[in-house]
């Protein structure tokens, strides 16, 4: 920080003439000196018989007397001389220097805060000061704002954190991809050939050159779909049969695949209805470990696993609060979908109960994501996206969080594959929604989602038909699926 000085100019203190006349009559009465012709030593002056150092006015001056010799100010010699008790110019070191009563009285500013950004982000108010030489005053204690740059702070004091410089790397693949945090990193699983390999990449968004591979337990493939919770990941994919895959990724980040199961027959379809098939594809969660979706074209269910995977073998649970091949998202225990012309959230239970449900806005493809203290429900509403928090009780809008509030991104187009997913970082309170081909990177601000970094990514000449977020200590990673069935990984974070 360079201090900011204020100076103000010094005060010149002048001898009257009145007062010096005065002071040698008293003097001369007193025969201290005599009155006559005296030789002075250099730097001093005669004045009616007294060697003084004098700092005589101009002729200009309003007070009048003498001409300026240039004379430093008044004083007596010491020669032991009596003291004239003149007072010196006021300095700002906490002392009365001009004999008036008051201390540093020139500089009110003093003790009071100064800075330019006040106590936002990294930035701190000061102090003024005192300035060494006694001729100012300097801001003491005060951070101002610098170029933002990418560690995790807010280091232009504007409430945002990490804004437009998050960096990006991206690659991509020739078949299904998908992405779910784990503790230091993330697990990618995809499809290559006849193999499903999984593979962990570290925050950087670099391969940590661990793996594992097991044959593909499925003849086909409409979706890949994965989460991941205190170490376990759970895979699910499929296309008229399905599968759920199971693995387990210890502290060096290496995956260990533990098993494949195949999920009960009454998920199997003869013929393909198309709800399987990208977005309207069945959900896979960690916890509680569950797999749901559309049974048929009219039921939904869900088949929980909270025993191991094989529970899957069991007949599923029927869910009567969803409506058929209805466009739908789920994290934890809730879910969303479209219902009409409303975006619907709920909590639903393993045994296909909805203990809660309520309409969230007028909209449809909705996205869920699990924060502290809820669900937040990102949706379309006429090309506009809209973002609400919700209580993880009542699935009421949040106090004091987001509620329909718009987003600033470009119009959504929505269609029947129109694809959208949506993550949260505890630590820095950001949102991450992937709509489309737009990687939007959100911020709290008072008056609705800020915009902190956007991102145009596409994995072909149509927008994606599936998308994954996931978010580990502060960077996102974000995988998009096109109708070629390849897929593209972006991460973006400080890296």
């Amino acid at each position: 920080m360079i201090p900011l000085l204020h100076l103000h100019s010094r005060r010149r203190r002048r001898f009257s003439t009145s007062r010096a006349s005065a002071l040698l009559a008293s003097a001369c009465v007193a025969g201290v000196l005599g009155c006559g012709e005296i030789s002075c030593p250099e730097g001093m002056s005669n004045v009616g018989g007294l060697c003084q150092k004098v700092d005589v006015p101009r002729p200009d001056e309003a007070d009048g007397g003498l001409p300026d010799a240039g004379l430093p100010d008044a004083g007596l010699p010491d020669a032991g001389l009596p003291d004239s008790g003149l007072p010196d110019a006021e300095r700002c070191d906490g002392i009365d220097n001009d004999g008036d009563q008051g201390i540093d009285e020139d500089w009110p500013e003093l003790g009071q805060p100064c800075g330019e950004s006040g106590n936002r982000g990294e930035c701190r108010l000061g102090e003024w000061a005192c300035a060494a030489d006694g001729l100012g005053v300097v801001c003491e204690g005060a951070v101002d704002p610098v170029a933002e740059v990418c560690d995790g702070k807010d280091n232009d004091c504007d409430d945002l954190i990490d804004e437009q410089v998050l960096s990006v790397k991206q690659e991509r693949f020739s078949n299904l991809g998908t992405v779910s945090a784990i503790d230091g990193g993330f697990a990618v699983t995809r499809i290559i050939g006849d193999m499903l390999r999984m593979e962990t990449y570290r925050n950087d968004g670099t391969r940590t050159g661990h793996h594992d591979d097991l044959p593909n337990p499925s003849v086909k493939e409409a979706f890949l779909e994965s989460d991941a919770s205190a170490g376990r990941v759970v895979v699910a994919l499929g296309q008229h049969q399905f599968h759920v895959i199971e693995a387990q990724v210890d502290s060096e980040l290496v995956p260990i695949i533990l098993g494949a199961q195949r999920l009960h027959e009454e998920w199997n379809q003869g013929i393909d209805w198309g709800i399987y098939n990208p977005p309207y594809h069945p959900r896979v969660s960690a916890s509680p470990r569950r797999f749901l979706g559309h049974r048929d074209l009219v039921t939904f269910a869900l088949s929980p696993f909270a025993n191991g995977l094989g529970d899957l073998a069991a007949a599923p649970a029927e869910a009567k609060g969803l409506p058929y091949n209805a466009y739908f998202d789920a994290a934890g225990a809730f879910a969303v979908w479209e219902q009409y012309d409303n975006v619907r959230a709920g909590w639903l239970m393993d045994d296909g109960a909805m203990l809660v449900a309520i309409d969230v806005g007028r909209g449809g493809k909705p996205a869920v994501a699990l924060a502290d203290g809820g669900p937040g429900v990102a949706y379309v509403q006429d090309g506009k996206l809209l973002l609400s928090e919700l209580g993880g009780a009542t699935l009421q809008c949040r106090a004091g969080g987001f509620c329909g509030a718009r987003i600033d991104a470009d119009p959504i187009e929505e269609t029947a594959t129109t694809a959208m997913a949506l993550g949260f970082d505890e630590e820095a309170d950001t949102w991450v929604l992937a709509a489309g081909e737009q990687l939007l990177v959100l911020s709290r601000g008072q008056s609705g989602p800020i915009v902190k970094q956007r991102l145009d990514s596409s994995v072909g000449e149509e927008p994606p038909v599936r998308i994954d977020v996931a978010l580990s200590d502060g960077t996102a990673a974000i995988v998009q699926t096109g109708e070629d069935r390849q897929s593209a990984l972006t991460f973006m974070g400080c890296f």
